[in-house]
């Protein structure tokens, strides 16, 4: 059985103060998280939550069925996605 590996790209979202990498994960769900170095942990779900605005403007055609925060020590650290 082959496993398949996730492919990353990144979002174009102030790329001189912060990269957001989206990382597609499966045929229906992407991952955003930030690269190195991060935002300051209280600044990183404003840079996540507009980075996926974003991708979402750019993917009109794309229906959202859920999202789901991943948290650490209380700070959103990444955003998964799943769409239609």
């Amino acid at each position: 059985m082959r496993t398949r590996r996730a492919k990353r790209w990144h979002v174009e979202y102030k790329p001189e103060e912060v990269r957001v990498d989206r990382i597609d994960m499966r045929e229906s769900g992407v991952c955003f998280t930030a690269s190195d170095p991060p935002p300051m942990p209280d600044q990183l779900p404003l840079y996540l939550s507009t980075s996926v605005s974003a991708w979402l403007k750019q993917n009109l055609m794309l229906t959202v069925r859920a999202t789901l925060p991943i948290v650490a020590n209380g700070n959103t650290i990444a955003v998964y996605v799943w769409f239609e």
